[in-house]
C-alpha cells in the first residue's frame, strides 16, 4: 500500500470509528437515570476513548505523510491497529449494555 493510501485510511477508519463510540454514547446518554448511572463508568470510559481518538487522529494527520518513510508509516499502523482493538471491545462491552433494541432509535 502507498504511504499516502494507507495514512488516508488510517484516518478515514478512525473518524468513522469515533463517530460510532459517539453515536453510543448519544444512545447511552438518553437512558432514563437510574439505567444511565448503572453504566457511568462505560460513558466516562467511551469519553475517554473518543478524546484519545481525537489525538490519535491528530497524530496520524500531522506525523504519517509519505515522506515520512514506509518504517514510520509501518510503526504508525502498528499503534493504529492497537487502538482499533481496544476500541472494538469498548464498542462491544457499550452495545451489550444498550442492547440492539435501544441503539440508533
Amino acid at each position: 500500500m502507498k504511504a499516502r493510501n494507507c495514512c488516508k485510511t488510517m484516518e478515514a477508519e478512525l473518524t468513522a470509528w469515533k463517530a460510532n463510540v459517539y453515536d453510543i454514547v448519544r444512545s447511552i446518554e438518553k437512558l432514563p437515570g437510574g439505567e444511565r448511572e448503572k453504566i457511568l463508568p462505560n460513558i466516562e470510559d467511551l469519553h475517554i476513548l473518543i478524546a484519545e481518538m481525537d489525538d490519535r487522529i491528530d497524530q496520524i494527520r500531522e506525523n504519517c505523510t509519505p515522506e515520512t518513510g514506509i518504517d514510520d508509516i509501518r510503526t504508525e499502523r502498528e499503534a493504529f491497529d492497537v487502538d482499533l482493538s481496544k476500541l472494538r471491545v469498548s464498542a462491544d462491552e457499550a452495545m451489550q449494555v444498550l442492547g440492539a433494541g435501544n441503539f440508533g432509535g
